[in-house]
């Protein structure tokens, strides 16, 4: 088990760093992000060739496009950059769901620090099992799935819980926000947050409309002073077929951020974006993500058993919406040779 979990994770970080790598880089231009919405629409440039120019006269910012990136990619009339694209590698969440203590103390033991768990019973169980507990002093907690106001309260006493993915409403933000200083005091560190965005606009998805975003971060920031606001996340569509073109859930992510820092004065490279799984981690990260969740090409597909804790319904394909992990065996082999048309390097 040792053995392949730590080829598996290798094989995983090198493909993280190399789609880090293969970012649009800026060469030229203005710093900063707190400039109007006339102006940011007056800089953007969709991306024709090899190159897209972004800014007006000598200031502009050239964004050199890979000459290894795939054409759709560059004349995709949808395709927009971010203005800042992050300058350290994005942080890798491996989703530990339904596996063993076991599997996550040995991806630890590689070098692995954070981990991801959907559901609350399942975290507070593994988070507080004594082999982790022992092995994983500097281990990092996220959750990333629906969470509700009924059990927010066992969430927050998870042990090295390190960010909350999935806040959706302002009104969870609340009760996360009293919640926390309540159980955790007046002077500990404050809880870093993401806000869920439903990008994709289906009725299975968790996550707050895209036009609510502004108004959202602005209630988190303003009103629950034990959070800390870290970024936006979203699931998306599954099975996107990337040789349309971008994925337009990554693209929505990135236009609100944008709307986001413009209209609350927010630097870019503080906002993150948690987007990205299995599947399609690499496109994520070439186009912006700072935050990936990748479980099923690290630890293996998953087994669910029947428990009313995790699966309500003994069903393999959950209710009411399936699982980004689970339908990854479905689509993995279309999309990977997908993500490998897309990003392999031309070197």
């Amino acid at each position: 088990m040792s053995e392949e979990i730590g080829k598996a994770l290798q094989s995983v970080v090198e493909r993280v760093n190399q789609a880090a790598a293969r970012r649009p880089k800026v060469t030229a231009g203005r710093q900063g992000s707190s400039r109007s919405p006339a102006a940011v629409a007056a800089e953007r440039r969709v991306v024709k060739g090899e190159e897209a120019v972004w800014g007006r006269g000598v200031a502009a910012a050239r964004l050199v496009i890979p000459h290894h990136t795939d054409a759709r990619m560059k004349n995709d009339s949808c395709f927009v950059l971010p203005q800042t694209l992050p300058s350290v590698p994005p942080r890798l969440v491996a989703v530990s769901k339904t596996k063993p203590p076991e599997m996550v103390v040995e991806a630890y033991r590689q070098g692995q620090r954070n981990f991801g768990e959907n559901y609350v019973n399942e975290l507070v169980e593994k988070a507080s099992d004594p082999l982790i507990l022992e092995s994983c002093p500097e281990i990092k907690w996220h959750f990333i799935g629906h969470l509700q106001k009924s059990n927010v309260n066992k969430l927050l006493s998870v042990p090295n819980l390190f960010l909350v993915e999935t806040v959706d409403s302002a009104k969870l933000a609340d009760k996360v926000n009293s919640s926390w200083q309540r159980i955790r005091g007046a002077g500990v560190q404050r809880l870093k947050v993401m806000l869920q965005i439903n990008t994709s606009g289906e009725q299975s998805k968790h996550g707050l409309p895209p036009e609510e975003t502004v108004n959202a971060v602005k209630h988190i920031v303003s009103q629950c002073s034990a959070l800390h606001f870290s970024g936006l996340m979203t699931i998306g569509r599954y099975g996107y077929n990337l040789t349309l073109g971008p994925n337009p859930d990554f693209q929505m992510l990135l236009s609100r951020r944008q709307e986001l820092c413009d209209g609350l004065k927010l630097p870019v490279e503080e906002v993150e974006l948690s987007m990205g799984m299995s599947t399609d981690f690499e496109h994520a990260i070439e186009v912006g993500a700072t935050n990936v969740r990748v479980g099923s090409i690290i630890f293996g597909n998953r087994d669910y058993p029947n428990s009313a804790a995790n699966t309500p319904n003994p069903s393999p394909m959950p209710s009411p919406a399936p699982s980004p992990e689970k339908t990854s065996k479905v689509v993995s082999e279309e999309a990977a040779k997908k993500m490998q048309h897309l990003t392999v390097s031309g070197h």
